[in-house]
């Protein structure tokens, strides 16, 4: 008989979780296992890549839990009133403490039926202590996808659950360290997973035809969401630093615009607006990443890059900026240019990148030599099934 596994998310949109998902998913053993999938949030342009006999579990109560003052109407119309006075007191709790606002959702969150011989919690948080408190299984895993000393929001909580689960996955050898120092007393559990990423995918995804709108000697691209944790506010500053050395570039993004109106207005602001393009979100980035000169990424800090990843599968020439983990991935002048958090080091390194061919062709000659298709990492979780 099969084992049963049931996974959690809390949702399908682009972010670097949802898409290790979609690539968890598509390389998992699904004769072996009975795999499920509990989307605490139902929605995502990244719903379609999920394999279609994906057995996916959508509970209308969590959802609106979940999405804030946007469900409370929800809840009123379903006459769930003692949920929607709580998802108030949740809400006042967000602004003061957020590992007490998560652990109270996951007291409201309605228990999903069953026992599995295996349940996966995929972010972290509330739907970690979810896991431990409401939900049956033999064993129990939780991932943290990013620097924990970087993310101190929810340790009052989570020190406590911690140790009530057999696992504790994370995506780097950093990250790892991290965990382990901030939680010695689990480090036993603590594991390395990195995040999957088939390279046969995203090589047959990046052949499809993109219009960029714009004609400049050189395209850039950034990929992620378009906020301030993000550094997109210090790729619009070295934007304007490149302009005023002639440099003939647009700079394209690729994320939730949910800030665009923001930096686009910083972009006008500073007067580079005409080398900005914002695309919106797309299931499908390869092309793009494929397509341009340089692939720039200029977060502030992450656990292990997703999309750092895949432009690496995808063998550009890449800058990126010095957060905690980058050596994970990356050596300086070896296999990308890695920079200080600042607009002026990003805009040199930018251009000294554009004038050295040479460098360029190195970094590129490297990663092909990485390259590197990694699905035998969800082995690791076999071991726990």
């Amino acid at each position: 008989m099969r084992k049963s596994v049931l996974f959690i998310i809390g949702n399908m949109e682009t972010g670097g979780v949802s898409k290790s998902m979609v690539s968890l998913m598509n390389v998992i053993n699904r004769e072996k296992y009975d795999i499920s999938l509990l989307i605490v949030v139902p929605r995502g342009i990244l719903m379609d890549l999920l394999p279609k006999d994906l057995n996916i579990i959508t509970n209308l109560d969590i959802e609106l839990l979940s999405v804030g003052i946007h469900g409370l109407i929800g809840l009123l119309r379903r006459r769930k009133f003692y949920l929607f006075f709580g998802s108030l007191l949740r809400l006042f709790f967000s602004v003061y403490n957020k590992a007490v606002a998560g652990w109270w959702l996951s007291r409201l969150y309605p228990t999903i039926e069953g026992e599995y011989d295996v349940i996966v919690d995929y972010n972290g948080q509330q739907q970690l202590y979810y896991m431990v408190d409401k939900l049956k299984a033999h064993t129990k895993i939780t991932f943290f996808h990013s620097d924990y000393e970087k993310w101190f929001y929810y340790y009052r909580i989570d020190r406590k659950y911690y140790p009530k689960v057999d696992a504790i996955f994370t995506i780097s050898e950093k990250c790892v360290d991290s965990l382990k120092r901030v939680f010695p007393f689990v480090s036993q559990k603590i594991r390395l997973m990195e995040n999957i990423s088939s390279l046969a995918f995203i090589e047959q995804m990046s052949r499809k035809m993109v219009y960029f709108p714009k004609t400049t000697k050189y395209r850039f691209l950034t990929l992620g969401h378009l906020c301030q944790n993000k550094g997109t506010d210090l790729a619009i500053l070295a934007a304007t630093i490149l302009q005023a050395r002639d440099i003939d570039f647009c700079w394209y993004f690729i994320g939730n615009l949910t800030e665009a109106q923001k930096f686009m207005k910083l972009a006008k602001d500073l007067k580079v607006e005409q080398r900005i393009v914002f695309l919106g979100t797309t299931p499908n980035p390869y092309p793009y990443i494929k397509s341009v000169d340089l692939f720039v990424h200029t977060a502030l800090f992450e656990g292990k890059s997703i999309a750092l990843d895949e432009a690496k599968l995808l063998c550009k020439p890449i800058v990126v900026t010095n957060f905690s983990t980058v050596h994970d991935q990356f050596e300086d002048h070896i296999n990308a240019t890695i920079v200080d958090m600042a607009p002026d080091a990003i805009a040199q390194g930018i251009e000294d990148l554009l004038k050295d061919t040479n460098l360029q062709r190195k970094y590129v000659q490297n990663l092909e030599k990485q390259r590197v298709d990694n699905s035998s990492e969800v082995e690791k979780l076999y071991t726990l099934f």
